[in-house]
């Protein structure tokens, strides 16, 4: 009966890593991103898994249902923060991967949070922000504050009161869970921040590309996007006073 198992298991594989060669250019060009944009968290991605420095795996989904029941057989996925799919990335709808990185709670992700002084030569310990660790996210925030005190004060307005890192929660309106909840987003000055759905709720209708405006300094951005932070005045949905520590959006 061992054996009769064994090669039943061996057969499943053989043949899985066949269809995998297949399946490999359906992942694998979106998901490398992930493993060049995070080296600090990921160890490998393949077709079929994204393998973590922990050592557990997270499943890639394929959009043939056979190849995602294999892979299940074959390897011993991490379930408890579910799995993604190359589409999952292309939407930018990957929650799963990021509760695994950062906190599948708002308790464990607590555990990985430091509090940091945002431009401390310029507003003191006026403005505390819990970032997390995880990816060196609070060194790179440091080194984007410092950067940032040395701009003229004809830039401190926008600057000034952010908006806290660390915050659980959803979009608003969503069911998917912001970036603040991870530690990895800052908002800057509110009061000159533009954001579709202030425009949406303004003007009473659709909001187009043709109705984004920015009173954000592109030098401010630049600083920002040079440590990985991407800007939300570049999404679609635009949300001017919006950073997130998001590496894997500058590679194409």
């Amino acid at each position: 009966m061992s054996k009769i198992r064994f090669s039943f298991k061996f057969i499943l594989m053989f043949v899985f890593c066949i269809i995998s060669i297949n399946a490999y250019a359906e992942n694998v060009d979106v998901l490398k991103r992930l493993e060049l944009a995070y080296p600090d968290s990921i160890h490998e991605v393949s077709s079929s898994y994204i393998a973590w420095k922990d050592g557990s795996l997270t499943q890639v989904r394929s959009s043939f249902p056979v190849f995602t029941l294999l892979a299940r057989i074959i390897y011993r996925f991490d379930t408890k923060t579910g799995s993604i799919s190359k589409r999952d990335v292309e939407r930018d709808a990957y929650e799963p991967f990021f509760r695994k990185m950062y906190g599948n709670s708002a308790n464990e992700v607590k555990k990985k949070l430091v509090t940091i002084y945002w431009m401390p030569k310029v507003f003191g310990t006026k403005y505390p922000l819990r970032v997390t660790t995880v990816n060196g996210v609070d060194k790179k925030l440091r080194r984007i504050s410092a950067e940032l005190e040395k701009l003229p004060p004809s830039y401190h307005k926008y600057l000034a009161r952010p908006a806290g890192c660390f915050y659980w929660r959803n979009v608003k309106g969503e069911k998917y869970l912001s970036a603040h909840s991870f530690g990895i987003a800052v908002d800057i000055n509110s009061s000159y921040g533009d954001y579709w759905l202030w425009d949406w709720l303004k003007h009473k209708r659709r909001i187009s590309k043709s109705d984004f405006h920015n009173r954000i300094p592109m030098k401010i951005v630049n600083i920002f996007e040079k440590e990985g932070f991407y800007w939300g005045g570049r999404w679609e949905t635009y949300d001017t006073m919006h950073f997130e520590y998001r590496p894997e959006l500058f590679m194409s």
